[in-house]
Order: C-alpha cells, then sequence, then structure tokens
C-alpha cells in the first residue's frame, strides 16, 4: 500500500514543529545569546530596516512581533505584540497560499541544514525567499523574508529564530531571490533546490526512497533493482540515518517535505 501522508498541505509545517519541540527544552543550559538581547536586536532590525521583525522563542513557544513602517502598507496592525504561538499566524494569512508552502518546505530544509553545521557558525547564515503578501488593498506585494537562528544552546538546540518582513520596491535590483541560504560570512550562496541537500541521498538511495513510498518492500526492491536484500537493507538504513528518522512513514514525511519525493 503507498503511503501518502506526505501530501497534507500543511505538512512541512508540522514536520518543523515536531522538530523544534522535540528538542528536549527542559536541559537546556546556557545560551549564545539571551532573550533580552534577542528582543534588542529584533527592535533594532525593525526600526533599522522598517521592517516586521519577529523572534521566536522555541522554549517558550511565544513570538514577541515588532512593526516598522512596512507593517502600515501592508495594512498589517497586530493584535497583540505578543502571541502564544512561534508562528506568527496574522501576518502569515495574507501571504500567498502557494509561497507559504515553499516558506515552510525552505525552512525545514533550513532548519536541517543548521543542526548538522558547527554551533559558532549558524549566526553566519541567512535563508532569504520572496513572498507574495496581500496589502491594505487586498493586492499581492513582493516581500522579502530573511530567516536568522539567532541563539542556540551548548548542547545545539535552537532556542531563539528572527524573521524578517521587508518590502522590495518596483525598480531594477530591488528583488530577492526566490529561496537561497548565504553565508554572510564567504558570501556562499546556496541555490533553494540544493542548499546542501544535493548530496543528502544518493542517486540509489534517493531511487529507493522514491519506490518506499509506493509502498514497495525491502524484497520487491531488491528485485525490482536486481539488488541484493542486504544491499537493500543497507541503503534503508542509509536513508533512515540521513534523514534523522527511525521508521519509513517518518522518512517518507520529510523526504517529500525536503523535497527529495517528487
Amino acid at each position: 500500500m503507498a503511503i501518502n501522508d506526505h501530501q497534507h498541505p500543511s505538512n512541512a509545517r508540522d514536520l518543523l514543529n515536531i522538530k523544534l519541540f522535540s528538542q528536549p527544552f527542559s536541559s537546556f543550559g546556557n545560551t549564545n545569546l539571551q532573550i533580552d538581547d534577542c528582543k534588542l536586536i529584533a527592535q533594532i532590525y525593525s526600526k533599522l530596516e522598517n521592517a516586521i521583525s519577529v523572534l521566536s522563542d522555541m522554549n517558550a513557544r511565544k513570538s514577541y512581533i515588532y512593526c516598522g513602517a512596512v507593517s502600515e502598507s501592508l495594512g498589517f496592525k497586530p493584535e497583540k505584540n505578543e502571541v502564544n504561538s512561534i508562528w506568527e499566524d496574522e501576518l502569515l494569512a495574507k501571504i500567498h497560499p502557494d509561497d507559504l508552502q515553499k516558506k515552510y518546505r525552505l525552512e525545514f530544509r533550513f532548519f536541517q541544514m543548521i543542526k548538522a553545521i558547527e554551533l559558532s557558525e549558524r549566526t553566519n547564515y541567512n535563508l532569504i525567499t520572496r513572498l507574495r503578501i496581500r496589502n491594505e488593498e487586498g493586492k499581492y506585494v513582493l516581500i522579502k523574508h530573511r530567516l536568522l537562528y539567532l541563539s542556540s544552546t551548548d548542547e545545539g538546540h535552537v532556542l531563539l529564530v528572527l524573521c524578517l518582513y521587508n518590502r522590495i520596491f518596483d525598480y531594477p535590483g530591488f528583488d530577492a531571490p526566490d529561496g537561497l541560504i548565504i553565508n554572510t560570512s564567504t558570501g556562499e550562496v546556496l541555490d533553494s533546490e540544493q542548499m546542501i541537500f544535493e548530496d543528502l541521498l544518493s542517486s540509489r538511495e534517493g531511487e529507493i526512497i522514491q519506490l518506499i513510498s509506493k509502498g514497495m518492500r525491502s524484497k520487491e526492491i531488491a528485485n525490482h533493482l536486481s539488488l541484493s536484500i542486504h544491499t537493500v537493507n543497507r541503503h534503508r538504513q542509509n536513508i533512515f540515518r540521513k534523514l534523522g528518522v527511525d521508521n519509513v512513514i517518518e522518512a517518507c514525511r520529510i523526504a517529500a517535505a525536503t523535497g527529495i519525493l517528487r
């Protein structure tokens, strides 16, 4: 029987919630930046860049919203500046549905990448995405969305995340990429389809996860690909390890969310 769970439209966000909230918050030790420091950083960004700045606390499951001038042109006047969620849903509801799902998929990929690199390197990376968002007249305008992981614990758990929303002006040269990661320290740019995930699974592992998603068992896959069942099972274990899962259903969900499954 084919596995279809990954087709749920909000799956990328659901998977990201699972990954973020499965971190052992109760054992948090020292962090490189504290919440008050990050609140100040968020406020400064909103003022200097006339941006909407959203700081999300994974431990408290709260977000703090600071509105610069762009919020007026979007007609975005949040009822509360502190919300009991890591998601700024009042603002997210104004984003074009296709762009919103793209945003969730890219953020899931970004999280997977961030967890795989050294703590000292994490703040060097920004995820930048171009989004269509409704303004106060109900028309879609272009916004540059930037995501930064500001603070992690000594154990490697992601704690504080900053999202910035800036207006893209209708003038040559003022644009934003459809979705990519930039290392602000080295200037290295990673394509959104690659993003260090281009080699996450080998071509053979990619082929096998496609067959697994169709409900094929190891013996059937071995016969289909003319491989030994031992080789197929070894590939399955490598897939699970690389995707950070321990079962087929979660492997297929993550493969779909990261674009490995087509």
